[in-house]
């Protein structure tokens, strides 16, 4: 997975005309404002096209006349979108202020500020002064210290003091407010290394609290670590400021943190997961004394302090103790990852050592107490691979039939549903034809106001998106979120083009081990299932094309084109990008496909053509298709090795084969060396399997029947 580049995406028409700045800084803003919006071409299209500005008659139902308008203004068709506009909120009137904030930004796109900032946005104000909107019309009316004060944490309130920035470099005070309330912004780093070295001698605690905050945020921890080293010494702060010296590989400092803060708060919310870390960095006794510490409580830390001290056992000879730790490990904590870690080591071993019978027993005693994991599946699945070499079919069958319903979602229940004869494809599923019944849902959401479930529904995704982010303040700061909240903030995130946070927000509800009641509920929503597996760029990915810029191919032509199931394709992009098409992998593996440079320019010359861009959605497609149907091509058509190529190369494809063999594809599965294209192989058949019970009536119907 590539690491993104977060794009300076910018929501059309953040209020213009910033009076206390003057007309022609406000004519300057708008324009800023308005061309960065066209930015915001990865968010789920509206279902209305923009009309020519001719057409005739308008739009007969008041939710196309509202997508029409907003459309049109997108496009620059200003006095169309009033058009579409006039009367609008007589028969939508819960999206008054959301058609006054457009009739507002219509109007400025034409010039005529006196119109904007003389009726609508005062009126805005006036009637809806606590609705999200009025963000808007605050930057409007150029009232920014109202805007600061009012919607700190607003997105808009975000874009403009970054902008205002650019115009008065020196103005700390809105430089604080951006770091405090906005720390995950693009390009916040250098203006936080300005700040920071202007006025170092002249910073509060409570002004490198915001600074380290902030640098943590941007991932930027040799930073963080010196100002968290300034920042008032509370159990977090000390945490992090260790946590920051030990991935910068400042190992003393690292330790003399964490013994900070063990000596200030010894039972303080980060003191389990301190000790762990600075186990990390002592010599064996300590180590020793410290995990033992954090093993024998019950909170989150315990069952990892247990995995990394059997661990420790096992690499200095002490076998007794190693077993004794792992005994507790399972039957304190039978339901962590840390168990499940411990248990198929060990029953690989075993298994390879010929002793099937106790690999058996090791993995079925773990993996049965497992909740839907893939390490849960993995040891349950490879017991029925063993009983299968005991000569014990039956019993295998049931293990399969096992795996597929306690773990259904996960890389070995297709392997499962495969053993068990199911049509469900092989290690050959890259050419598989299928056929994709692919209809995207929109369900009504829980806990949003009506005027987002409005917009929502009606498929204005990025008006949603936007007022939601308005209305919940906390949305910034996972931690302090409800689950309903992150589920709706992933849904509505995912749907107005961040995909890698969106699918990634309401992924990890699937694997939460939160007690809270609502999660199952939430995860038998179709909508909850779309947004983990979505299908991004299926059939019009951009507007453009440098190959032909009338064309606009996505996965399902290219899929067409070299023969590849769409499915296994769009499986892929989800484990490459998340469907984020500028996101740029620390090896430099650019886009959808992750094509690195120099294999986008081979390939390139390969097909003959001669203009490209590797984060453009469709020249990425093309590109990564053309290398997918030809990894394909190079290993006759197994998919298995055309993707652990596709990840790994080819060369360290052919050194595998020529070292594991091939004999049992599951088992050269789990001897590939590298833990990266080992995974990646995994998650992309994971992908695929929930891909088709999505996406097709036959998977959709024989899951169905069969669980």
């Amino acid at each position: 997975m590539g690491i993104p580049l977060e794009k300076n995406r910018l929501w059309t028409g953040i209020g213009v005309g910033v009076l206390m700045l003057g007309s022609t800084l406000a004519g300057a803003i708008w324009g800023f404002w308005q061309t960065d919006a066209a930015h915001l071409s990865q968010a789920e299209p509206l279902e209305v096209a923009s009309n020519p500005v001719d057409v005739d008659p308008l739009p007969r139902t008041s939710t196309t006349a509202f997508l029409q308008a907003y459309a049109d203004l997108q496009a620059g068709q200003a006095e169309l979108a009033l058009r579409h506009l006039e009367g609008l909120e007589d028969s939508l009137p819960v999206l008054t202020d959301e058609i006054w904030k457009l009739r507002a930004q219509a109007y400025e796109k034409l010039q005529d500020k006196e119109t904007a900032q003389g009726i609508w946005w005062p009126k805005i104000l006036a009637e809806y002064p606590n609705s999200p909107v009025a963000a808007y019309a605050l930057w409007g009316m150029g009232k920014v210290d109202q805007l600061r004060q009012q919607f700190p944490t607003h997105p808009v309130t975000g874009r403009a003091l970054k902008y205002l920035l650019t115009l008065n470099p020196e103005r700390y005070d809105l430089l604080r407010d951006l770091a405090q309330h906005h720390p995950q912004i693009a390009g916040l780093t250098p203006l936080l290394d300005r700040w920071r070295q202007a006025q170092e001698g002249s910073l509060t605690p409570a002004d490198w609290q915001i600074i380290a905050d902030a640098y943590w945020e941007q991932r930027e921890y040799g930073k963080a670590a010196r100002a968290y080293g300034r920042a008032p010494a509370t159990s977090q702060n000390l945490y992090r400021w260790g946590r920051s010296h030990q991935i910068s590989r400042e190992f003393p400092q690292a330790i003399a943190a964490y013994q900070a803060l063990l000596a200030q708060f010894p039972d303080g919310p980060d003191a389990s997961l301190t000790r762990r870390r600075l186990a990390e960095l002592s010599d064996l006794p300590t180590a020793i004394e410290l995990l033992k510490q954090v093993g024998s409580g019950s909170d989150k830390e315990a069952p990892e302090a247990l995995l990394s001290l059997s661990q420790l056992y096992d690499r200095n000879a002490s076998p007794q103790s190693a077993q004794v730790t792992r005994q507790a490990l399972w039957e304190r904590f039978p339901e962590s990852e840390a168990a499940a870690n411990t248990a198929w080591t060990l029953a690989w071993n075993q298994a390879e050592a010929g002793n099937l019978n106790s690999a058996i027993a090791i993995a079925q005693r773990v993996g049965s107490g497992q909740r839907d994991t893939e390490m849960g599946a993995q040891l349950l699945y490879w017991a029925g691979k063993w009983q299968e070499q005991l000569g014990d079919t039956a019993a295998a069958r049931q293990t399969y039939q096992l795996v597929l319903s306690r773990f259904p979602h996960t890389y070995y229940a297709w392997r499962a549903a495969v053993q068990l004869g199911w049509p469900v494809g092989d290690f050959s599923s890259g050419r598989k034809s299928v056929e994709v019944d692919f209809e995207p849902v929109r369900q009504p959401l829980p806990g949003v106001s009506e005027a987002t479930q409005t917009l929502h529904l009606m498929g204005a995704s990025q008006l949603a998106w936007e007022r939601w982010q308005g209305e919940t303040p906390t949305q910034r700061d996972p931690r302090q979120m409800s689950i309903l909240e992150r589920f709706v903030t992933g849904i509505l995130r995912n749907k107005a083009g961040e995909h890698l946070r969106g699918i990634n927000q309401v992924a990890a509800l699937r694997f939460s081990d939160d007690p809270d009641p609502v999660l199952e509920a939430l995860r038998q929503r179709q909508d909850f299932w779309q947004a983990v597996y979505p299908l991004h760029y299926y059939a019009s990915p951009d507007n453009s094309w440098h190959g032909d810029p009338y064309a606009r191919p996505g996965i399902a032509h290219w899929s067409r084109q070299f023969n590849l199931n769409p499915l296994m394709v769009a499986a892929l992009i989800r484990q490459e990008s998340r469907f984020e098409p500028e996101i740029v992998s620390v090896s430099g593996a650019l886009g959808l496909m992750q094509v690195m440079p120099a294999t986008g320019r081979w390939i390139a010359q390969q097909i003959g053509l001669g203009q490209y861009s590797l984060t453009h959605p469709a020249d990425n497609l093309y590109l990564g298709a053309w290398y997918l149907d030809y990894t394909h091509r190079t290993y006759q058509d197994n998919t298995l090795l055309a993707l652990a190529s596709y990840n790994g190369g080819p060369g360290n494809v052919a050194r595998w084969l020529n070292r594991y063999g091939f004999a049992d594809p599951d088992l050269f599965v789990e001897q590939i060396p590298f833990a990266e294209t080992r995974g990646y192989v995994k998650s992309v058949f994971g992908n695929y399997w929930n891909y088709w019970q999505l996406y097709t009536q036959e998977g959709r119907t024989l899951v169905s029947q069969s669980l």
